[in-house]
């Protein structure tokens, strides 16, 4: 699942095996994890919210690529949305991150994401042709730089991709 942003849209990584059908359906404090990722977003001030993939019960931006990774599913919403000053691409599965870590990364007028992090990005025009198959090499294409991720937000960068990993993350 995916989301974009023009400092008012953003974009959540989509499921790319049945994984991630499920964790999209997972719960979190009450709401379902996409949900959730979505008020993390308003909260953040982001205004338009798109989503990359298909997901049941929302109107989705269908990868041009379905199930080849993140890289692939933000160079299809950089190509299908034109005029946007840039994109917050958020993954879905790091349901812990919070807004003032996000308004970090909209504060980097040529873009920016946090060292050994390349997920959440802001990406900002202008998009070189990439054929890299990873998020690190979209970035490095892009021109996008790497910014300190304060210690007290280090806790908030966790990835729920298995169960192991859901557990860790909804018990602390």
């Amino acid at each position: 699942m995916s989301l974009a942003l023009s400092p008012e849209s953003f974009w959540q990584e989509g499921a790319q095996a049945a994984w991630g059908i499920i964790r999209l359906c997972w719960i979190t404090k009450g709401s379902h994890l996409s949900e959730h990722m979505m008020e993390i977003l308003k909260t953040t001030g982001i205004k338009e919210i798109f989503i990359s993939g298909d997901v049941d019960g929302y109107d989705c931006l269908s990868d041009q690529e379905p199930f080849t990774g993140p890289a692939e599913a933000i160079k299809s919403v950089i190509k299908r949305l034109s005029g946007y000053a840039g994109f917050l691409f958020v993954p879905v599965d790091m349901p812990l991150l919070k807004p003032d870590m996000l308004h970090l990364l909209l504060q980097q007028k040529e873009g920016g994401y946090f060292i050994d992090w390349p997920l959440p990005a802001f990406m900002t025009p202008p998009y070189q042709q990439s054929e890299k198959t990873s998020v690190q090499g979209l970035l490095d294409d892009y021109g996008i730089y790497p910014v300190a991720l304060p210690e007290h937000f280090s806790s908030s960068m966790k990835n729920a991709n298995t169960p192991q990993d859901w557990e860790e993350v909804v018990n602390p």
